[in-house]
């Protein structure tokens, strides 16, 4: 499948939840939006091309190195947060209530890894190497700045030192960023209601043969005793994104492997309510930012999709912190 180089055109996605909209559409027409990393931490731009399907023969192992794919996600509702019925519930999950994403958007079909971020930073700041391999120990700070770059949701300014900062500057795209929390869960849940983006619930809190199949955690890859599962090159600790079930939209990785953060400030449960929201970013301030996703060494219960993390946005969290990247699918 060959890709339009800053072509706009009118496509159809795969799944019901996904229909394109007409006209121009940002940064790319396109179902999936790929920069190529392979000039690598000196290059004066990269370029950001279109794809309309995933290439036959499924994402080859430059999409997880020199070239970075995002896939388009549509504007819808959903509800986010989870009742206290749910297995695993752990009472910091946003209370049920109606969100609507007014409009598209890119976010990664992977976690960003340790070369993607290699190429753009010149650094490797990971403790357990791999190539392929999510990036972790990693703080918000790292990917978007200190300084004014804390700001947020008052302002989107990214330091230009930073993951983000190079990648908007290369690409000549401003919205590239952290997913808010709520565009996080909506991506996650593509359509499903479940505590799994499989369409499963758990039913074990720690160890569920539902969770083996949806991603790398503490039971899976033996951290936790449970039993090895091979998967992904490195039996443990965080495995080779994209090493295990897709949700509907083709997204991987969204429940285990590593916490991913995103922009908002952490709201607690009581702050929640059950009234609609429309594109949410979480409060003004506040200590801590938002993780979401659950890591290689928790339970299954912290990898479900609603249930939510939070950090200092200076925590490097050590072996466990990673993220994925986001943009508008809207004119710039």
């Amino acid at each position: 499948m060959f890709a339009k180089m800053f072509t706009f055109v009118v496509l159809a996605a795969g799944t019901a939840f996904a229909a394109i909209s007409s006209g121009m559409s940002g940064p790319c027409g396109g179902l999936y939006l790929v920069v190529d990393l392979s000039g690598g931490p000196c290059a004066a731009a990269y370029p950001v091309s279109c794809l309309d399907a995933e290439p036959q023969g499924g994402w080859t192992d430059e999409y997880k190195t020199t070239k970075l794919v995002l896939r388009r996600i549509p504007a819808g509702s959903f509800t986010m947060g989870c009742d206290p019925s749910e297995i695993g519930y752990t009472g910091h999950e946003a209370i049920p209530h109606k969100v609507t994403i007014s409009k598209p958007f890119y976010i990664g079909v992977f976690e960003v890894t340790q070369k993607q971020y290699r190429l753009v930073t010149g650094e490797s700041p990971s403790y357990f190497k791999g190539d392929m391999r999510p990036v972790e120990n990693v703080s918000w700070s790292m990917i978007r700045g200190g300084s004014s770059a804390c700001d947020w949701p008052s302002s989107a300014t990214v330091d230009p030192s930073t993951f983000m900062g190079k990648i908007r500057a290369r690409t000549g795209i401003a919205t590239f960023d952290l997913p808010t929390e709520a565009k996080w869960e909506y991506a996650c849940r593509a359509g499903t209601v479940t505590a799994l983006n499989t369409g499963k619930n758990l039913a074990d809190v720690y160890k569920d043969p539902a969770m083996d199949a949806a991603g790398r955690y503490g039971y899976d890859n033996g951290y936790e005793g449970g039993s090895k599962d091979g998967r992904g090159c490195y039996p443990d600790y965080h495995a080779v994104v994209g090493s295990y079930q897709p949700n509907a939209w083709g997204l991987y990785d969204m429940h285990g492997n590593v916490w991913e953060w995103t922009l908002d400030w952490q709201r607690p449960r009581s702050a929640f309510s059950p009234a609609a929201e429309t594109d949410p970013v979480g409060p003004v301030s506040g200590p801590d930012r938002v993780q979401r996703g659950g890591g290689w060494f928790n339970l299954a219960k912290n990898c479900r999709a609603s249930c939510r993390n939070d950090h200092y946005p200076s925590s490097r969290n050590f072996i466990c912190s990673g993220f994925r990247l986001y943009c508008s699918a809207e004119p710039q």
